[in-house]
């Protein structure tokens, strides 16, 4: 752990065999500095709260559903969720259209329970035979359906592939492709990457403003006069 920063060396901590704290001066000539990203305070103000979050560092660890470790009826994705997968913006999508059907599960599953509590309420008053038989096969029918709307399986990631832009007009991609990865790069790799960027884009109004950008940027120039 970088402990002290000065103009010709950084101070680094680590511990040794002895497991005794040692500080080292590692001299360098060129320093680049990439920082993470802190915690929220909400985040931070869970993590506090929930005894079995005491040992995390990084954010809230969840397990196999996405379910906040030690609380219930709370979920966590993307940056503040330690969920053993690379905090991306891709690993986040999944994780929320993951969490997107779970709850949408959990509505019909909410829905079905009511809907079996009405029937066996009414099979109990239920005067004839025949009045009982024809609950009783919708009883058991909801019970199929509930049957299947629990059986969601846990959050598994896709890896659909990386893009990459490293300037001048070229990109890198790994895209994975059937049993293995296809890796390019260049200007078609450049243009391959506009399209999918312009593809994720949401609205229409927001692809014609990205593609106007792309245009102006290309006839004059990037604009830095306000960055």
């Amino acid at each position: 752990m970088v402990k002290n920063v000065a103009d010709k060396y950084i101070e680094a901590e680590f511990t040794d065999a002895k497991g005794q704290k040692v500080r080292e001066k590692i001299p360098y000539g060129l320093l680049v500095w990439a920082t993470g990203n802190a915690l929220r305070p909400i985040v931070k103000d869970l993590m506090d709260q929930i005894p079995a979050q005491k040992e995390s560092r990084r954010g809230l660890a969840v397990n196999e559903y996405l379910v906040v470790n030690g609380a219930e009826n709370v979920w966590a994705v993307g940056d503040c969720a330690i969920a053993n997968y690379a905090p991306t913006a891709q690993v986040a999508s999944q994780e929320g259209a993951f969490l997107a059907r779970l709850f949408n599960q959990m509505a019909r599953t909410e829905t079905i329970e009511r809907e079996l509590k009405s029937l066996s309420d009414e099979q109990a008053v239920a005067k004839t035979k025949d009045e009982r038989d024809v609950v009783f096969g919708k009883i058991s029918e909801l019970q199929k359906r509930l049957r299947r709307t629990k059986s969601m399986q846990p959050f598994q990631y896709s890896h659909q592939g990386s893009l990459a832009y490293i300037g001048k007009e070229r990109a890198v991609a790994d895209i994975s492709w059937l049993a293995g990865n296809f890796a390019s790069g260049g200007t078609m790799t450049y243009l391959f990457w506009r399209s999918a960027y312009i593809s994720m884009v949401f609205s229409p109004r927001n692809k014609i403003l990205v593609i106007v950008d792309w245009i102006k940027a290309k006839l004059f120039g990037r604009d830095v006069s306000r960055e």
